[in-house]
């Protein structure tokens, strides 16, 4: 039976480079709570599972320019 593909070092890097966007969002959210648009809770909840799109939606229009 075929095991599939041998590990490699990019199995494991790839998902932390995904990730990695995600994560420096949601701490920015977390330092400056102020937001445009919706509550920093709603952000976080966004910027967590609407993955690429959540974020370009926070850095648009929800990130407040007077922190």
């Amino acid at each position: 039976m075929p095991a599939g593909p041998a590990p490699t070092a990019w199995m494991a890097i790839v998902p932390l480079i995904a990730l990695l966007p995600a994560i420096l969002c949601m701490l920015d959210i977390a330092r400056h709570p102020r937001t445009r648009t919706l509550t920093p809770q709603l952000w976080l909840v966004i910027c967590a599972f609407g993955n690429v799109v959540g974020l370009v939606a926070y850095l648009g229009y929800g990130r407040d320019e007077r922190r």
